[in-house]
């Protein structure tokens, strides 16, 4: 029983489960005793998200506190719904299948908070119960909130932030060497989700590979993972003092590697806005490609080149009147394999591209890179859109093995757009990728089409 929960519609009952989980209890008026679970976790359908579930679509059902124990367990004041015109009671459920702890005062708060759904309450007194209340109970809660609204942000500056600022200070402490550190008290695990994914995670594993000294091709690559989290996180959803330690966080893991060094001076621009220098134009590689040329290249019939830079990071597109767009990124080479290095997988690196349009919305495609002098050099064939075209190149580059959780079908497009000695990037990294990784399947998949 684990799993983030699924979306739901919006919400024609107000009061519906929060977890995804949910079992019956004994029968009985909600506010006297203890309740004990006698039914079978959402009533059979256990692969089913509770908040779904037809039986709770019933505007009848009332959000309660009460207490409630499973089988041999303890006895908790926990989460439920009950349904005073069929005096029934269900009971909401962790992610180990146990009532979900809540106090008197955070089964009201959520009451007051499902009332409001689409305006949650976000005064202090609300973040204050909100603070005290169990982890699950948080989790649950500001994950349905994200999830189907569009809360205020100082909502999830009630997660245990501290408890993840610490696990970044023991980061910093060995990236400066600056002495020993203990194992953390406190585990990271998914608490973070609702306000940022691919934080916690990374950010954990990277702490566990310092402190048990792992290869440094392991660390890069969850370095690079833990940055990319960074970059999509939203500021306003961590307090200041969390955004503060992570942005030195990014800043020295940028010192690290160069190929990091971009993506963390965007994110220390992003987490750090009372800076003195909060004025100063984003170092972001960001490219607006309009579906229309300049009047000089539609007069000349030549094409249209537009380059942002950021150091040694360069991102340049030539838009020619035909309608193609060639892309082109620049990065620094990847460092060498001296004593403390931070190295690379021998398949090769690929770097991430973000595509916008107004019609499609936001796709993603890899851009293989190749060694050049002291940088690496990718190009991509594209072609424009009716409408504008935004190119965002801020993510880093990583390893092809990286690519491991990405569905084959899913990079067949950049394959598309790739020159033929592109394409021999790829089949050079899918030659040093187990048969079973999406590379070598995406190339397979690429050469079907080809042959139709």
């Amino acid at each position: 029983m684990n799993g983030p929960p699924t979306s739901a519609a919006t919400p024609s009952a107000p009061h519906r489960p929060l977890a995804r989980w949910v079992a019956r209890l004994d029968a009985g008026p909600p506010e006297f005793g203890d309740h004990r679970v006698t039914g079978v976790v959402n009533d059979g359908a256990e692969r089913t998200d509770a908040r779904s579930l037809p039986l709770f679509q019933d505007p009848a059902w009332r959000r309660v506190g009460l207490t409630a124990r499973r089988g041999d367990g303890p006895a908790v004041p926990a989460l439920a719904l009950h349904h005073p015109e069929r005096d029934t009671a269900y009971v909401e459920l962790d992610d180990y299948g146990r009532p979900l702890p809540a106090s008197t005062a955070g089964a009201q708060l959520v009451s007051r908070m499902e009332a409001r759904w689409g305006v949650p309450p976000s005064d202090p007194d609300v973040l204050r119960v909100l603070a005290g209340e169990s982890l699950d109970l948080r989790h649950v809660l500001l994950h349905r909130l994200a999830d189907e609204t569009e809360p205020p942000p100082v909502l999830f500056h009630a997660l245990p932030w501290a408890g993840l600022e610490a696990v970044a200070g023991n980061v910093l402490t060995m990236l400066d060497a600056a002495g020993p550190v203990e194992r953390p008290a406190f585990e990271l695990r998914h608490w973070f989700t609702p306000a940022a994914t691919r934080l916690a995670g990374p950010l954990a594993v990277l702490e566990r590979g310092l402190r048990e000294g792992r290869e440094p091709a392991v660390l890069r690559r969850e370095a690079a993972t833990l940055l990319t989290g960074l970059l999509a996180a939203r500021p306003e959803r961590i307090p200041g003092a969390t955004t503060r330690r992570l942005a030195l966080l990014a800043e020295r893991l940028g010192s690290q590697d160069p190929l990091l060094r971009h993506t963390a001076r965007v994110i220390a621009t992003r987490l750090r806005p009372d800076r003195p220098d909060r004025r100063s134009p984003s170092p972001s590689l960001v490219l607006r490609m309009d579906p229309v040329l300049p009047a000089a290249a539609r007069t000349t019939g030549s094409g249209y080149r537009t380059t942002v830079r950021d150091e040694s990071f360069e991102l340049r597109a030539d838009h020619t009147p035909g309608g193609r767009v060639r892309v082109m990124l620049t990065v620094p080479a990847p460092p060498g394999t001296d004593e403390g290095a931070w190295t690379t997988s021998r398949e090769g690196l690929v770097a991430p591209l973000t595509i916008r349009t107004p019609e499609t919305g936001t796709a993603r495609l890899w851009i293989a890179l190749r060694e050049r002098a002291d940088s690496l050099l990718g190009t991509l064939e594209l072609y424009s859109r009716p409408s504008r075209l935004d190119l965002v190149a801020d993510e880093p580059a990583i390893p092809f093995t990286a690519l491991r959780n990405v569905p084959a079908t899913d990079l067949v497009p950049s394959l598309r757009a790739s020159s033929a000695a592109t394409q021999r990037l790829w089949e050079s990294a899918a030659a040093a990728l187990p048969a079973g990784h999406p590379v070598p399947a995406a190339l397979r998949l690429h050469r079907d089409e080809a042959t139709r």
